[in-house]
């Protein structure tokens, strides 16, 4: 298919009411986050589509089983030519039987009714592939929640199909070449996405843009988050280092949000914020005033320390947490008066230090009252990294379920927020962390548990570091995220700067391997993560000359990038263009493709 538009197209019969559940949470949620460019057709409504509605499409979707007896001769006949001629072919439509004769041969010929209770890859280099790509290798398995119903595949390599996902030793999932077009069968179903069975952000979102992206035309454009890994620190007053510890991230082009304690750095470490933040290599948000708990404690022995750091604590006798806008035993805002005190406190050490507070709010806990909000925006911060809403303790979060997937984790708070805070209109999160799931270990501090901070370790535990570092990684490139390396500078302040040096070498190096990242600073990528999100790709041509021209509603404030993926033999690569701010609606000029 060499011309033409490049949406995708979703088959539906939304009176299923269970699939319609399942297409919701499992497809929609996703192709919205991922920003595709999608249009449905809905057996129910009995209003009849355009002729030419199935004609020229990137990909034809069958969204639940039961889904494809409902398609006309017409229709089906356009989309096999059109599979034939380059489209995508994604079917969760198990009921193969059911099928229109002339779309049979777009599913594997042999299936049998299965249970999958456990999920692997195919094991060997012949089970690697772009769709089931992005994972490290260690995990042999993964444990299902609830036990899950599977059309299983057998003898795939016999009609050229090949394996992608076993469930015990069948395939469940698999793709092929057919003509010039690319097929894919999920006997999976949409099932897998439900919380109480796998659910999004565990791994295994991956498979299913990467089934996506591989049988779509190419070009296939979207406006997803590009692989952007940036990095954050709390609780920060320099360390022994005067945040030394940066030059690690600069290594690796990562420019960090770091969270001070602004009572707690001395001339010295406010010397060196002036000078990173001039050469672009962190950007500085208020955490707290104070916060000195662990000093009060016999077995804190910090690796060194600085000759003129401020002793608040009193050599530990005195230790407090002093906070911006909200009592953090209460859970009630501070009186006005007084957070209008604490808001010039702040204001008053950002400007002798000569940097802007970050875009990035980065309280304490997470912790912001009602009344401080206001004076944050007027300061241009606006972005939550936290999964903590504004007005409500740390520990007193409230059910509500935010895009991109309403994930929560064990300890009852989402893992990622991309999404307008409840708490204001003008506030936004874009906030990924890393909690553990039922079944699954997480934990987005990197450093928690492996160095010797109040005896969480005897010694500095650096191969557990980097491995928790890049499954946090891993986890947020597999759903199309971005990844943040974070901790709290206290555990940094326990340990060698050549050993934080090999553990943030060894994160970067590790999801290099299976991934390919762009290094970013975070607030530009809270930035770049709202523009996409307050604007949408509706529409994209490829042109008989091979540039793209696309269509776009939203604002933006600025520009932002449009994922590209590209063919590269059996394997697919991404490219990026530019699209300018937006303001309602956009219809861009013809664009050349880079490396065309």
């Amino acid at each position: 298919m060499a011309t033409g538009n490049r949406s995708v197209l979703v088959m539906v019969d939304s009176r299923a009411a269970a699939a319609r559940r399942d297409l919701i949470h499992g497809l929609f949620d996703a192709l919205r986050f991922w920003g595709v460019p999608h249009e449905v057709w809905d057996v129910a409504d009995n209003f009849p589509s355009p002729p030419a509605h199935f004609n020229s499409r990137a990909l034809y979707v069958l969204g639940h089983d039961g889904i494809g007896q409902h398609l006309k001769d017409a229709a089906v006949q356009q989309i096999a030519a059109a599979v034939q001629g380059g489209a995508g072919w994604l079917s969760f439509d198990r009921n193969v039987d059911s099928w229109p004769a002339a779309l049979r041969e777009l599913a594997p010929p042999q299936r049998r009714e299965g249970t999958a209770t456990q999920l692997s890859l195919p094991a060997g280099a012949d089970g690697e592939h772009f769709i089931n790509a992005g994972h490290d290798g260690s995990a042999a398995a993964w444990e299902l929640m609830s036990a899950m119903p599977v059309t299983q595949l057998p003898e795939l390599r016999q009609s050229g199909w090949r394996p992608l996902l076993l469930a015990g030793d069948e395939p469940v999932l698999a793709c092929r070449q057919v003509g010039a077009g690319r097929a894919v069968f999920w006997g999976l179903g949409l099932m897998l996405y439900r919380e109480d069975v796998w659910g999004h952000g565990r791994f295994l979102d991956g498979l299913l843009w990467r089934s996506l992206v591989w049988a779509a035309a190419k070009p296939f454009a979207m406006r997803a988050i590009p692989p952007y890994v940036t990095a954050r620190v709390d609780d920060c007053h320099g360390a022994y280092s005067a945040f030394g510890y940066v030059d690690a991230f600069k290594r690796h082009g990562i420019s960090p949000n770091l969270g001070l304690f602004i009572d707690e750095l001395g001339p010295t470490d406010w010397a060196a914020v002036s000078q990173r933040y001039r050469a672009g290599e962190a950007d500085f948000s208020m955490h707290a005033f104070r916060d000195d708990f662990y000093k009060a404690r016999p077995d804190w022995r910090p690796y060194a320390v600085l000759a003129d750091k401020p002793d608040l604590s009193n050599g530990g006798r005195e230790t407090r947490f002093e906070g911006l806008s909200l009592d953090h035993d209460t859970g009630e805002a501070l009186p006005l008066a007084q957070i209008a005190e604490n808001v010039a406190r702040m204001d008053k050490a950002f400007a002798a230090a000569g940097i802007r507070h970050s875009k990035i709010i980065n309280a304490h806990y997470g912790e912001v009252g009602y009344p401080v909000i206001p004076a944050f925006l007027a300061r241009g911060a606006c972005f939550l990294c936290n999964n903590t809403v504004p007005g409500q303790l740390y520990a007193n979060q409230p059910m509500w379920r935010p895009a991109p997937f309403g994930l929560r984790g064990n300890n009852g708070r989402p893992g990622v927020i991309i999404d307008r805070s409840p708490s204001h209109p003008d506030l936004y999160f874009s906030s990924v962390g890393y909690p553990s799931y039922a079944g699954q270990p997480g934990g987005a501090d990197i450093l928690n548990g492996h160095v010797p901070f109040l005896q969480e370790a005897k010694d500095v535990r650096k191969d557990a570091a980097i491995a928790r570092g890049v499954s946090n990684m891993f986890r947020s490139l597999d759903m199309m995220s971005f990844a943040v390396i974070m901790t709290h500078e206290e555990r940094i302040d326990v340990i060698s700067l050549d050993d934080w040096n090999a553990i943030i070498d060894g994160v970067v190096a590790g999801a290099r391997r299976a991934w390919d990242l762009i290094p970013a600073s975070r607030e530009q990528v809270s930035v770049i993560v709202r523009r996409l999100s307050t604007t949408a790709l509706n529409r994209v041509d490829v042109l008989p000359d091979g540039r793209l021209q696309c269509e776009l509603t939203g604002r933006s404030d600025g520009p932002s990038p449009l994922m590209v993926w590209l063919n590269e033999g059996e394997d697919c690569r991404r490219v990026y263009l530019e699209l300018p701010a937006l303001d309602g609606f956009f219809r861009s000029e013809p664009m050349a493709l880079p490396g065309r």
